[in-house]
């Protein structure tokens, strides 16, 4: 690789850095992309994840009304199929940002039979078809490492090559000890830039007024996320370019086709594929065929996710809260403000809640903002449940017709039920045939919380770390500010804990709290008083057990691994395996 200098810049502001090119051959298809076509467009790309800053990096540029590309492997600094990394991954492509093929495990193709290079294009389309329901149109050449056979295998997958004309050289730039480690297994893809190295090529390329850029960054650095991120998106939006993806810089679409997320099971492993660097051969056997794909269309986006999606046009009702006529202290609740999150019934939170506040927008029941209430899959099976996902005006499985104190789904003969009649904390909404009589299927609409409960609800959980059931997560005191700790489990109240959307609830007023927002590794927890809109306040229980907190990279964290009566928890940053962030909800 040919890396990036001032003096380059300042001779040649629009093309800097340049990848290794082995006899490249431009041919119509497919295309080999190493720039932007569109004026003012800037797309920013990010290599080698999915890993533990994706979120961070997808809120920054969500926040900002941005776009970002990201360029994943399936087996390199994690594996994808992790718990953690599959949410990651969902939570990044919902928000819009463009998901693109980055081989399987980052080897250098040009150094590879046929078979492998189709292996390790073969495994992300297969990831990609299970976790999304896509069929990317994008590669990105590890090393920019490409010839004609490469182009030709590509072209055959239906898959254009995604290069750069900007290298920040972000790669490992924490220390001389890190970068010769990564120089040693990735060569050549690393060029180890100060952050304010980095960010003089980005003002560089600023300050010249060029045309339009396509920029390599790297997810996996923690510097890349908390500081050349926030500092490039501030930097060229004042310049008045448009942060946008790859393809929306090319005008051409992301992905060859959207259909059908799969579910998961045990062949979603790593396990028995190449490792990090590796291909197939010997004891692992090449896959060069078409992955499973169903073209089969899903609920949530049904076209290009870099696309807004529009919602119904009528005069909206908002701040709507849906109760179930059993009891009008309970709340229709989302569980989290991703795609494929779960509808359940709640205590109303006391001063209202983002997560239990719905708007009549037309046919559609919107929820933060741009989210909807969906029936999953479409399916017309009585019990299936509901969820929520991104609002897509032509999508029929978002449609509702609010009639009375029914809610039932417009063109079919099934209406919103309390499962079971269960008024439960936690009980998941779903579907059934519409009984004039059935009492499951009254609702009330109110202006604000309405009816809510002060006192800890009898649903209440205890929190145990995954190290001891016998140790429980605790307030010992309803102050604001209060610590929390673990201590024996006793089922007291300061050990009663219940997940309101996406708060954790203890006292029935008090929820579990970073302290003063910090970011910091070591951060202790506290509880405060419920503030609905207090982002300090939201986490996300994934299904690794993790409890992290909502867009962040931090996890709730047992303080050195110790059950000592007293330890006061803190937050740190989530990793796979970490055996001092797995909790059970008991």
């Amino acid at each position: 690789m040919i890396h990036l200098v001032l003096s380059t810049l300042l001779a040649a502001p629009a093309v800097w850095g340049y990848p290794n090119f082995h006899d490249l051959e431009y041919r119509a298809t497919p295309q080999v992309y190493d720039a932007c076509i569109n004026s003012n467009d800037i797309a920013i790309t990010f290599d080698d994840g999915p890993y533990i800053y994706l979120r961070s990096i997808s809120d920054q540029f969500t926040a900002a009304g941005a776009k970002a590309t990201f360029f994943m492997n399936g087996n390199n600094w994690d594996c994808i199929y992790n718990p953690d990394r599959i949410s990651d991954v969902k939570y990044a492509y919902a928000a819009g940002h463009m998901i693109g093929s980055h081989t399987w495990s980052h080897a250098h193709l040009t150094e590879l039979s046929t078979a492998q290079i189709e292996d390790g294009m073969y495994r992300m389309e297969e990831a990609f078809s299970r976790i999304l329901g896509i069929k990317p149109a994008f590669m990105r050449p590890p090393y920019g490492d490409t010839d004609s056979n490469v182009q030709s295998i590509a072209a055959s997958r239906g898959q254009s090559l995604a290069l750069w004309d900007t290298d920040t050289g972000d790669t490992d730039r924490d220390s001389t000890a890190q970068l010769e480690t990564l120089l040693t297994r990735n060569p050549g893809d690393a060029d180890g830039n100060t952050v304010a190295q980095s960010e003089a090529i980005y003002l560089q390329a600023a300050n010249a007024r060029v045309k339009n850029a396509l920029i390599l960054n790297h997810e996996t650095e923690e510097t890349t996320a908390t500081q050349l991120v926030p500092y490039a998106i501030n930097l060229f939006q004042s310049k008045g370019y448009n942060l946008v993806t790859m393809a929306q810089c090319l005008g051409v679409d992301p992905y060859q086709a959207i259909g059908l997320p799969q579910q998961q099971s045990s062949s979603w492993t790593c396990d028995g594929t190449p490792a990090p660097g590796e291909a197939c051969g010997g004891s692992i056997p090449c896959q060069t065929g078409t992955p499973v794909f169903s073209s089969t269309a899903a609920s949530g986006p049904t076209g290009s996710p870099t696309s807004s999606a529009t919602g119904p046009t009528s005069t909206p009702t908002s701040n709507q809260y849906i109760h179930p006529s059993a009891n009008s202290a309970k709340c229709l609740t989302a569980a989290s403000n991703a795609d494929g999150a779960a509808v359940e019934i709640e205590d109303c939170v006391s001063g209202g809640s983002t997560s239990q506040s719905w708007t009549v927008s037309g046919s559609a029941l919107q929820i933060f903002g741009n989210k909807c209430l969906d029936v999953t899959g479409g399916a017309t099976t009585d019990g299936t449940k509901l969820q929520i996902w991104t609002c897509s005006s032509g999508n029929s499985n978002q449609k509702w017709t609010v009639s009375g104190s029914t809610i039932q789904w417009s063109g079919h003969s099934s209406c919103l039920d309390l499962t079971g009649g269960s008024v439960t904390n936690g009980n998941l909404m779903q579907i059934w045939s519409c009984s004039g009589g059935n009492n499951n299927q009254k609702w009330s609409l109110t202006t604000g919380p309405g009816s809510t409960t002060t006192s800890p609800p009898a649903s209440g959980h205890s929190i145990q770390p995954g190290a001891s059931s016998n140790m429980c997560l605790t307030a010992p005191t309803n102050a604001n500010g209060g610590t929390v700790v673990i201590q024996p489990c006793n089922g007291s109240s300061s050990q009663s804990w219940t997940q309101n959307g996406q708060t954790i609830v203890v006292y029935g007023n008090m929820c579990l709290d970073v302290t003063n927002g910090s970011s910091s590794n070591g951060v202790k927890m506290q509880i405060w008083s419920c503030a609905s809109n207090d982002a300090n306040q939201h986490f996300t229980v994934t299904s690794a057990k993790h409890i992290q907190w909502t867009s962040k990279s931090q996890c709730l964290d047992l303080t050195g691994g110790s059950l000592t009566s007293g330890n006061q928890i803190q937050i740190w940053t989530c990793e796979t395996g970490n055996a001092n962030q797995v909790w059970n909800i008991v």
